[in-house]
């Protein structure tokens, strides 16, 4: 060819154009054949629509949108279409400066026998690379407008903006739902080679250089050029393509088993032109080679060239050598398909198309009887058993060419050509698609079969060895007698469970007769159809199918979550029926007996990646479980706030007050931790029955604390923390006190002292800086002596602070000192009123301080200051209270016995922080001791007062 390209030279290199132009010009032919006349017209008009910006036309974004085509003239068949389209278009035939399109490109599937009413459009605008970045967004933005207009003509068309010489280098947009993006470039290329049709523009080099010297692409472009046979703005270089590098089937099986979960036929075909070419590899014979090789030896038969015809050919030679007679019946099973022309359904001569003889002449050769292809033409009504049968077949097939080209690429390839982002978003997609887990829900008809809905199921409830319950599910109504006989479709750990499966595989509506065999009785139809119902609110059809490449590219989260409550479960039955009156309507902690009524929880989520899975709790540690992992798919550091959950409860009499309870508890803990106080360690404190339940994040892991009682609750809250700690109350725990209303006044730095008056008595409740809770019944006082010794002692605890913290004076861990007192109408009705301290007469009171010391391997040591008076256990041993307390009623004019009070203390970190946890003592820790060195002298007081 080289010898005849030298004594031939322009003439030859001009037949070869020929030759070419010739077969786009039939292919095209043959695509518009297949098209409706509105369709015609859209690919006659699509070049002028990027020849020129008329602002009636379809696309129209601006006068400065990139237009303008290179070597192209708009026939009058466009002219024509365009005025019917808006009558004052106008064209005037003038030789543009400048040319910002080089060429339009329509590839794939088109003009051959592949193509179909369901193919679509993947049109490559090749343009200059000289186009400035925000006239690249307008020239988008019309390809976008103009996709949309195809849409209403019942076309899918795909635009990719080329530039040539970036995409010689192999740089390509990331990857989309349309786009391979880095995952494959020469093998894009090859297959462009082949099946590119010349819609507008600037031809392919690649045309012209023979097929023996693709190894010399670069010189021989350059010879032509030299010698005048080509001008130097004559066509479009796209560059060699001698062979496939080994580093590109990996990205490119990824891809194509990417692809093969929504659309398996197709994709079985592509991996498996990757599988032969490996299997060549390194002296791979690629199709473009021998489609080019072939146009070159004369051939002009379209049937012969067309390349669905030549990679099919391909691949049975692959396996016909390799004896794979399975694995052909399917590729020929996968190109029926492909073609998607049901030779079983009569046609009139005048309706014979050339791609019906053609298959009829293959499905001839391959001898498959008329049953056969009558079984295939009814795919689209293929129930599950053949479904399921056809999956596990395209699956084994699609694994095994992919195991192939990972065992290929690692054996050959020392790095992938893929980025991260692409390889991060297609081993998601594959993962969420055939990773298989506990309690994931397969789907299983992923572009095998239109419609898989059956008129009856049935459910059957049967007892596993050593697995305990499990669930059977068959096609009909199946009775008790035909069970032990008959094969299931699918069995499952729960009814949910198997209820999932039916729902997303689309083979039960509400239309549905279910048949339902359940052991316990607890279990109705009547609960069967609720749980249909449910389902179908809470995940509309279509939902767990196709994740977008965005929800890919980003770390999975919840879209959609429900659960259901004491499915076959009576609560009331659980507790013997038996419930004390009482106005309490919590459902986790129910009228007089504080009983739960939410026994079980079964969690069907659909994520972001369209995963779908099942889980089954019990119990009190059981909705815990199921809080966690509802949130763990948000993290509150990312501040994601999960969506809301729908819970479902069939429980007669409260199963809608129980879900409800359900969700409103997600939903506050939702609020409580997701949001922008999310930043401060917080606490959200719960009851169920009797137990008081602490949750929290540690590490962005949600954890809890059971506390089981109201006295280990007192003790957890007066912890010490090492942070500032937000304690948000349930709305339903502690109705009865007011803590939910103390600490929802929580603030950092500041102590907050309510105190709630009780006849001639007190409760006082502190919150420290750090939100440590303190609380101390006091007797015998009223409110104004209660606020002036509480107000010495935290003022004496600040100033010594202020000095001494750290070492730095002018700091202090408080900041301010709050009073407040509880007020309530009614119980429950709890509401606050801040007070200020009333400063006592000088005279009134004196004041009691206590001074700790720590002697090594000895017991602490207290001094005890009245006034100028001090008292130390040195001196007085154990009777150091009595002495104080002797000294206190001599010094009080009035003689009266009310309680001593003591105004400040200071005791070193290791006997005042009790808890070992902070870094500093905490109010807390002086007003515990405090409380307790009060109350040693209170008894010493009544003592005294016995002997006076």
């Amino acid at each position: 060819m080289l010898q005849k390209l030298t004594e031939e030279g322009s003439e030859f290199v001009s037949a070869v154009k020929k030759r070419f132009s010739a077969l786009n010009r039939e292919r095209l032919a043959r695509t518009q054949a297949s098209l409706r006349e509105r369709q015609r017209d859209f690919l006659d008009l699509l070049p002028l629509l990027f020849h020129s910006n008329h602002a009636l036309l379809p696309g129209f974004i601006t006068k400065e949108t990139p237009a303008g085509i290179s070597d192209f003239s708009p026939p009058k068949s466009a002219l024509d279409i365009a005025r019917k389209l808006t009558k004052s278009f106008e064209f005037k035939r003038r030789a543009l400066s400048h040319y910002d399109i080089l060429a339009l490109y329509l590839m794939g599937s088109s003009g051959t026998v592949a193509y179909s009413k369901k193919s679509d459009f993947d049109i490559w605008i090749c343009h200059k690379d000289d186009i400035s970045v925000e006239r690249l967004h307008e020239l988008r933005r019309k390809a976008d407008a103009i996709s949309r207009w195809a849409e209403e003509l019942e076309l899918e068309v795909h635009f990719f903006l080329i530039e040539p010489e970036s995409f010689k280098q192999g740089t390509h947009d990331d990857i989309s739902a349309e786009s391979s993006g880095s995952a494959q470039h020469f093998l894009l290329m090859e297959e462009f080679y082949r099946t590119g049709l010349l819609l507008a523009g600037r031809y392919p080099l690649w045309w012209l250089v023979p097929p023996d010297a693709e190894h010399r692409y670069d010189e021989f472009v350059a010879d032509l050029k030299r010698k005048r046979f080509l001008r130097e703005d004559e066509g479009i270089d796209f560059g060699a393509l001698p062979g496939v590098p080994a580093e590109e089937f990996f990205g490119a099986a990824l891809w194509q088993l990417y692809k093969g979960i929504d659309s398996p036929y197709k994709s079985v075909l592509k991996l498996l032109l990757m599988e032969v070419y490996a299997a060549e590899y390194p002296n791979i014979e690629l199709l473009s080679q021998r489609f080019k090789t072939t146009i070159y030896n004369g051939e002009i038969n379209l049937d012969v060239l067309d390349p669905y015809i030549m990679l099919y050919r391909k691949i049975e030679e692959y396996l016909l050598n390799r004896n794979e007679a399975e694995r052909l019946d399917l590729v020929r099973r996968c190109f029926y398909f492909k073609v998607n022309e049901p030779l079983s359904k009569p046609v009139q001569p005048r309706h014979m198309t050339w791609r019906r003889e053609l298959m009829q002449l293959l499905i001839q050769s391959w001898e498959w009887p008329e049953y056969f292809v009558l079984m295939l033409d009814s795919r689209t009504k293929w129930k599950i058993q053949q479904v399921l049968q056809e999956r596990n077949v395209l699956v084994n097939a699609l694994t095994y060419s992919y195991k192939f080209l990972s065992d290929f690429a690692r054996e050959h390839a020392q790095l992938a050509l893929i980025n991260q982002r692409d390889l991060n978003i297609l081993g998601r997609k594959l993962y969420a698609a055939f990773e298989r887990k506990a309690g994931k829900v397969e789907i299983v008809n992923r572009g095998i079969s239109e419609d898989l809905w059956e008129s009856h199921l049935s459910f059957y409830q049967a007892k596993a060895q050593g697995s305990g319950e499990n669930w059977l599910l068959y096609g009909g109504l199946v009775n008790v007698t035909e069970v032990t006989r008959l094969k299931p479709l699918k069995r499952a750990y729960s009814l949910v469970e198997l209820m999932a499966w039916c729902h997303f595989n689309s083979l039960i509506d509400s239309t549905t007769s279910v048949a339902l065999f359940a052991l316990d009785g607890g279990l109705s139809i009547k609960h069967v159809r609720e749980l249909i119902g449910s389902f179908q609110r809470t995940f509309p059809k279509g939902e767990a199918l196709g994740a977008s490449m965005e929800d890919l590219n980003r770390r999975a989260r919840v879209t959609r979550m429900a659960i259901f409550i004491n499915l076959g479960i009576d609560p009331n039955s659980m507790h013997g029926g038996n419930h004390i009156a009482s106005n309490r309507t919590d459902a986790l902690s129910y009228g007089g007996l504080h009983q739960n009524l939410a026994l079980t929880f079964d969690q069907v989520t659909l994520t972001s990646w369209k995963e779908v899975l099942t889980s089954r709790y019990s119990g009190v540690d059981g909705l815990m479980s199921c809080l966690r992992d509802y949130l763990r798919w948000s993290s509150p550091a990312e501040n994601i706030v999960p969506l809301p959950v729908s819970a479902y409860c069939f429980s007669f009499g409260r199963g809608r007050s129980i879900a409800h309870r359900i969700e409103e508890l997600f939903g506050d803990v939702v609020s409580c931790f997701y949001g922008g106080a999310s930043r401060v360690p917080t606490r959200y404190l719960m009851a169920v029955e009797h137990i008081f339940y602490a949750i929290y994040f540690e590490q962005d892991t949600l954890r809890y604390d059971r506390i089981d009682n109201y006295v280990e609750l007192q003790r957890y809250l007066s912890a010490g923390w090492s942070a500032f700690t937000r304690i948000v109350v349930d709305k339903y725990a502690l109705a009865e006190t007011p803590l939910a209303l103390i600490f929802s006044m929580n603030k950092p730095r500041v102590v907050q002292l309510f105190y709630l008056i009780d006849g001639a008595d007190a409760d006082v409740y502190v919150l420290d800086e750090k939100g440590s809770f303190f609380q101390q019944r006091m007797l015998s006082v009223d409110s104004n002596m209660l606020l002036h010794h509480f107000s010495l002692f935290f003022n004496a605890i600040s100033h010594r602070q202020y000095f001494e913290i750290s070492g730095e004076a002018g700091h202090s861990s408080v900041d301010g000192v709050e009073f407040f007192e509880i007020l309530h109408e009614r119980a429950r009705n709890w509401h606050l009123s801040k007070r200020q301290a009333i400063r006592q007469r000088a005279h009134a009171y004196f004041n009691v301080q206590v001074i700790g010391n720590l002697v090594a391997g000895a017991k602490p040591i207290f001094s005890i200051f009245c006034d100028h008076y001090e008292f130390t256990s040195l001196e007085h041993g154990v009777d150091i209270f009595d002495k104080v307390a002797k000294h206190i009623l001599k010094r009080r004019r009035s003689g009266e016995r009310y309680p001593i009070y003591i105004t400040d203390i200071d005791l070193p970190i290791t006997i005042s922080d009790g808890q070992g946890v902070g870094s500093a003592t905490q109010t807390v820790h002086l007003l515990q001791h405090k409380k307790n060195i009060e109350a040693k002298l209170n008894e010493a007081l009544l003592r005294v007062n016995e002997f006076a």
